[in-house]
């Protein structure tokens, strides 16, 4: 394959975890999505539910230095923030995972982290408020009402962690090879775009 490492960033309900399976089963390859989370939680001796309050919590100004980042990876970890721990301890399983062979690798700035490897496709997929709202309420359970609530907190959660961890925009496009529509593609369409990218096709 041209790159052996996909990464995607999706806004909330648009069908990027369920991509990033697919892809993963039409590549056989292993497709990370919550288990960089839980594999963090290992690391740092917590439970997965904790991360994620603390993902919520990073706010746009939270900015590591390249020099906090080595103290974290020599044990040194004095005046770090649970927040800038989280991001370093994660950034380390992402690395990890990427090491361990081709695979998709879904959220948590993971083609941020691996900016620096060519063989890495990083992907954002987008959708429509309504075919979002629609998909949260099918395949989530949410309910209507509440619907748009949650697709604000948790687009803001993405955007804020992202933010403070790579100081660039999360919806930026610039900082992606292929930002696709699902709304306007289909799952389907996505997954076949994806695939046929990494395979140099």
């Amino acid at each position: 394959m041209k790159y052996r490492i996909i990464t995607i960033e999706r806004e909330y309900a648009s069908g990027g975890s369920e991509i990033g399976t697919r892809v993963g089963l039409e590549l056989d390859v292993p497709c990370y999505g919550k288990e960089v989370l839980e594999r963090a939680a290992e690391r740092m001796q917590t439970v997965p539910e904790r991360l994620i309050h603390l993902e919520e919590s990073t706010s746009n100004s939270l900015l590591f230095s390249l020099g906090m980042a080595n103290r974290v990876a020599l044990g040194e970890r004095d005046g770090l923030t649970e927040e800038g721990e989280l991001y370093v301890v994660e950034e380390q399983v992402i690395q990890d995972m990427a090491l361990q062979g081709p695979c998709v690798i879904v959220g948590r700035c993971a083609g941020w982290i691996l900016r620096e490897r060519e063989d890495v496709l990083r992907v954002f997929i987008h959708a429509d408020r309504e075919f979002r709202k629609k998909r949260a309420m099918q395949e989530y359970g949410i309910e209507e009402r509440k619907v748009e609530n949650i697709l604000k907190r948790f687009d803001r959660r993405r955007s804020n962690f992202y933010s403070a961890n790579t100081c660039m925009r999360w919806d930026d496009n610039r900082g992606y090879d292929l930002v696709l529509d699902s709304s306007s593609l289909g799952i389907m369409a996505c997954v076949d775009l994806i695939c046929k990218t990494a395979r140099g096709k």
